[in-house]
């Protein structure tokens, strides 16, 4: 692994807590000045250890009231697939991509307005995206959120 210390990973499992914590919280919660939890945030951001940072958005506030995991089977090893998945990985609603073991070998989570709209994004899958490459999906509909991208959901937050 690349160099960093118990400090980092721990300015890490804060920001992966709460991404707004300001340089000055930080340092008052480790114990460090300002200006070396500037640095070392620099530094893990250098490093590839924060990849980036995001809201976690309640979906319905965007009209998007279904969420799914899609779980793709595909025939063969097809040379594009990466570019296909960097590709769909663009669409507005889709909120990841994993590739994965076991028989199906890629999961896509997305947000959709309607059952309609989720419909249309598996037929834009299999006939512009995946083609001939797409052996089966498996589609599994979202019914609550109790912890999002290492972040509890509070109760009164939670989708219904």
């Amino acid at each position: 692994m690349v160099d960093i210390d118990e400090i980092d990973k721990k300015i890490l499992v804060e920001l992966r807590k709460n991404g707004r914590i300001t340089f000055t919280d930080l340092s008052k919660k480790l114990g460090l000045s300002v200006a070396s939890i500037k640095n070392r945030v620099d530094k893990l951001e250098r490093l590839g250890a924060i990849k980036g940072y995001s809201a976690l958005v309640e979906p319905a506030f965007l009209e998007e009231y279904l969420q799914a995991l899609i779980e793709l089977e595909l025939l063969a090893d097809d040379p594009r697939a990466e570019m296909v998945l960097q590709e769909i990985g663009k669409l507005e609603n889709v909120l990841g991509i994993y590739k994965k073991t076991g028989e199906f070998q890629v999961m896509i989570r997305a947000n959709f307005k309607n059952m309609e709209e989720l419909k249309s994004f598996l037929r834009l899958l299999s006939q512009r995206y995946l083609r001939k490459n797409l052996r089966r999906w498996r589609v599994t509909i979202i019914l609550d959120v109790i912890k999002d991208n290492g972040v509890q959901i509070s109760k009164g937050s939670q989708r219904r």
